[in-house]
């Protein structure tokens, strides 16, 4: 059944999130409905009320309330100030530690690279095709920063660790530029539990040529995000993700001959 909480947002009373138990007492579940409810009607760091502002605005107890905030301030929506000038602040999760938690989970679902990969390829598509046709972006302006940027340490060589950091701030900006939210927070998932892997089945560490190879291709899809194409882009896009499925498949190949 759906609950409305007090900034006229609908939230579920049943569907909370994991780390709130059956034998949660249900004035605690109320609480987090309405504590997060409000949070979300309000700006980030912005007060949402005094502790004994909102124990006499919900009517509970203060351990009620102290409980429901520890479960809402773990969704990354509240943060709780003590002292003079504190209270119940709103925030909103960040994009780093919702996509950490949710490559945790995959890791124990022992999700494969090869998975990973081949989930990489389409979404990175859809976000340059996206990006491609988003013209307004802001985020073009550092897309034109980072061309120029990695075009100059691709002449002058570029190192494992500098590559690792321009397919961060890479899959940032075409996020950004594409505008949507889910597309980019699956990408950002997906490249943290990429991070975890082995050192063994990193197809890019002692491969220079490689690096090189996928550094390249990298700048003609920014490119082609720049002039408005979201063929080009997509073609550049799809091309580099089979390559590297190609080259993980070596990897592993070489490494069970070895063995």
């Amino acid at each position: 059944m759906l609950q409305k909480g007090n900034g006229d947002s609908w939230v579920s009373g049943e569907n909370l999130p994991m780390l709130v138990g059956e034998k949660t007492n249900s004035a605690v579940l109320r609480t987090v409905s309405s504590l997060r409810a409000d949070s979300l009607a309000t700006e980030p760091g912005t007060l949402i009320g005094s502790e004994e502002a909102l124990i006499a605005r919900y009517g509970i107890s203060r351990p009620t309330l102290r409980q429901a905030a520890g479960l809402v301030s773990q969704e990354q929506l509240v943060r709780v100030r003590r002292g003079v000038g504190g209270g119940y602040f709103a925030e909103r999760p960040t994009f780093s530690a919702v996509a950490h938690t949710a490559a945790i989970f995959l890791q124990t679902r022992k999700t494969g690279l090869e998975d990973m990969l081949n989930a990489i390829g389409p979404i990175r598509v859809a976000l340059v095709e996206l990006a491609a046709r988003n013209s307004s972006s802001p985020a073009r302006e550092d897309l034109k920063d980072f061309l120029e940027q990695e075009q100059q340490r691709l002449r002058e060589g570029l190192s494992y660790r500098e590559f690792l950091r321009a397919e961060r701030r890479f899959g940032d900006l075409i996020g950004e530029a594409s505008g949507n939210t889910v597309l980019h927070l699956y990408l950002e998932i997906l490249l943290q539990l990429i991070s975890t892997i082995a050192p063994e089945l990193d197809v890019f560490r002692g491969r220079p040529e490689r690096v090189e190879e996928t550094s390249k291709r990298r700048l003609k899809v920014v490119q082609a995000v720049l002039d408005s194409d979201p063929s080009i882009a997509a073609i550049e896009a799809r091309r580099s993700a089979e390559q590297t499925v190609v080259w993980m498949r070596e990897t592993v190949s070489n490494g069970s001959r070895a063995g």
